[in-house]
């Protein structure tokens, strides 16, 4: 099991101001999907760990998504931790990764994107660092404001728009946009999960951890219902059906992580759960008082 180590970073009441709220923006950022500014409003100031990530932020306009984050503010309050929490534990992973294997830190591509801070953030972290954004939609818009706000950084950063779920597309157009298979990569997945089937979200991490044997993926997920305790079950199920309704779909997807590995032929070499995360983060478990508090998990995954 490897070691990755965690760095307290405050309590969960820091908020930003989006572009829909500032009256001194330089510059209009673009509309956002509801999910996304959702997340966004919830997030706050923690949606971002550096200082031009919290620019970047603060030039979204989230509008959009006011609604839906007063409704889940109010029907589950939980819900901004765990986005919080994720936020700060991919950080952690992340800085703790580039330590021990320097080049991790220099090759990251983030899938399913959106409108993440999380290249952004990493491009002026590690000044060293090439990122790839990948999403279906919103990469373009998301590069030109990109490049307006940090021209410097930005020529780092790849913002490719394609389908995940077709793998020969994904790889082709990453190399196109410079990425080379034979270095070691770090692969990003946060929040994706539940927009793909199993069998996908499966293919697409055996593919990102085949080309190096230090390649690393970081992924969030939710467990299948059935595996939850009964009070956290009828929440996430209310929560996750309220969500799935909002953007059109029958059910977000879950994962279970023994199939995960099994289709996927990754090794998992490091957990955690929100519990764990507030322990490694506050020093004491404010929301979450045990594994079983949530479905939510993350995970760093090797290659076998």
């Amino acid at each position: 099991m490897e070691s990755y180590l965690a760095h307290s970073l405050g309590p969960y009441h820091r908020r930003v101001v989006s572009s829909s709220d500032a009256s001194n923006s330089a510059i209009q950022g673009p509309h956002m999907g509801m999910t996304a500014a959702m997340v966004m409003r919830l997030t706050g100031e923690e949606a971002a760990h550096t200082d031009a990530g919290r620019t970047y932020v603060g030039m979204l306009d989230t509008e959009a998504g006011r609604e839906m984050a007063d409704h889940v503010a109010g029907q589950w309050p939980y819900a901004r931790v765990h986005f919080v929490l994720r936020k700060w534990q991919l950080w952690a992973w992340m800085n703790a990764m580039a330590v021990n294997t320097p080049a991790l830190g220099r090759q990251v591509v983030v899938l399913g994107a959106g409108w993440s801070a999380t290249g952004i953030d990493w491009a002026h972290h590690c000044i060293d660092a090439r990122i790839w954004e990948v999403d279906l939609h919103h990469q373009a818009d998301k590069k030109a404001l990109v490049h307006r706000l940090f021209p410097v950084t930005a020529a780092r950063m790849r913002m490719i728009e394609v389908d995940l779920s077709n793998l020969g597309m994904l790889l082709s157009g990453l190399r196109t946009h410079g990425w080379h298979a034979d270095r070691p990569t770090l692969w990003i997945a946060e929040g994706l999960a539940y927009y793909l089937p199993l069998a996908h979200f499966a293919a697409l991490l055996r593919a990102a951890l085949t080309f190096h044997t230090a390649n690393r993926a970081v992924v969030e997920f939710g467990l299948p219902h059935h595996l939850l305790r009964e009070d956290v079950r009828a929440r996430t199920a209310a929560y996750h059906g309220y969500l799935a309704a909002q953007i059109g779909l029958s059910a977000l997807q879950t994962v279970d992580p023994s199939e995960f590995c099994l289709r996927s032929g990754a090794i998992p070499l490091a957990w955690a759960d929100p519990s764990s995360m507030e322990l490694a983060r506050n020093g004491r478990a404010l929301t979450f008082r045990s594994s079983e508090d949530s479905g939510m998990r993350m995970a760093v995954l090797g290659p076998a």
